[in-house]
């Protein structure tokens, strides 16, 4: 994972107005740029899983819809932090 460039669109699309904190934070914080990594991931994966034929029926999609929001969530605190 370390060869492999951070994308952070999913993230900064999902803060609008948030881009160049997130930016920022990626560069200096490697626990944030962690979170960002995981964000990443977890959209990803659950996109995949929701064009599925069988999307229905794949739970996968409900576990993804959660890790997202948990994972939003923990983005949201250190975007609130002040400083």
């Amino acid at each position: 994972m370390a060869d492999a460039p951070l994308n952070l669109d999913a993230v900064i699309a999902g803060f609008p107005g948030k881009g160049q904190l997130i930016r920022r934070l990626c560069l200096s914080d490697p626990s944030f740029r962690s979170l960002c990594e995981e964000y990443g991931l977890a959209r990803t994966s659950l996109a995949r899983f929701e064009r599925m034929n069988d999307a229905a029926h794949q739970p996968e999609i409900d576990e993804y819809r959660s890790i997202i929001r948990a994972l939003e969530a923990e983005l949201l605190g250190f975007l609130r932090e002040p400083g």
